[in-house]
This record gives C-alpha cells, structure tokens and sequence, in this order.
C-alpha cells in the first residue's frame, strides 16, 4: 500500500458508490479496534484494559477523521501515537474511563446521511468541498458549511471515547 493520499476524483468512484465506501470506511475502524485491542491485551496482560485503550485510539482517529485518506505510516503512526498515551497511562493506573465499544459502535451506525457522505468525499476520499458539493448538487459554499458540520459533529459523537488529553 502506499502511504499517498487518495487523489482526486476517481472515474470508479461514482456518488452512488457513497453507501458502499461508508461500509467499506466502517469495517476499516472496526478493524483498527480489534488490532489495537488485540495488540493492547498482549501490551499489558490485561485485556479488560486493552477495551478502553482501544476505544480511545479509535476515537481519537474519529476526531481527526482526515487520517482516513491515508495508509501505511501516516495511518499507523497516528494510532501509535495516540496508543502510546494511551498505554503508559493504563500502565500508570491512570487510565481514563470511556464508553465501550459498543456504544461508540452504535453512534458511528446512527450518523446521519449527509455527515457520512461528507465524510466519505473529503476525509476518506480526499476530495475537496468542490466534489462534495457535486455529490450532493448544491454551491462549494453550502458544501463546505456541510462539511465543517460533519467535522463538529464527528469530534462531538466521539466524545465520550476521547482521552482527555485529546478533547482539547
């Protein structure tokens, strides 16, 4: 894989296909949870502890959700970032208590239409609000307002999975 980010308009990527990359973008964070949880269990010898490791990591990619466009190290470095924190905190005792998996799972199931085709277009695809704004058939303006939204809105629903020191 290749540690560029997602170009441009692609022809084999048509509005249509929105629904598919959402569900493609959803077992993507799934799949990073179940990593970093597996790896964190190992890290610590306590996989009660590795759940809300885990959850913070993933919540903390949600909250900045632009990292999506990428693979390989600009992806797994932010996660080694945030599980990092994360791990010396679990290993101090001083581990934050966040929801569990979940219910950050059910919240990424109930986000809106519109946030999960903003979010599609201009985080994972790595379109501009251009694009977004030809998905969805309104002016760059209401598409970049629409996207500034599915920002706020994502930071907002990950919340209650953010380590403090990543709400700020």
């Amino acid at each position: 894989m290749t540690d560029a980010p997602v170009a441009g308009p692609r022809p084999d990527h048509r509005p249509g296909d929105l629904a598919a990359e959402w569900e493609a973008w959803r077992e993507r964070v799934r799949a990073t949870y179940e990593a970093v949880a597996y790896t964190c269990a190992h890290r610590l010898a306590d996989p009660a502890l590795a759940e809300p490791v885990a959850v913070q990591v993933v919540a903390g990619l949600i909250a900045r959700p632009q990292v999506f466009r990428y693979f390989g190290l600009p992806y797994s470095g932010r996660i080694a970032k945030l599980a990092e924190a994360r791990l010396a905190e679990a290993a101090a005792g001083e581990l934050a208590t966040v929801c569990g998996w979940a219910q950050l799972s059910e919240q990424l199931d109930a986000v809106p239409q519109a946030h999960r085709e903003a979010l599609v277009v201009t985080c994972v695809r790595g379109d501009d609000d251009a694009a977004l704004a030809a998905v969805w058939g309104c002016d760059e303006a209401a598409a970049a307002a629409g996207h500034a939204a599915m920002l706020a809105f994502l930071r907002e629903l990950v919340r209650p999975g953010l380590a403090p020191s990543e709400e700020e």
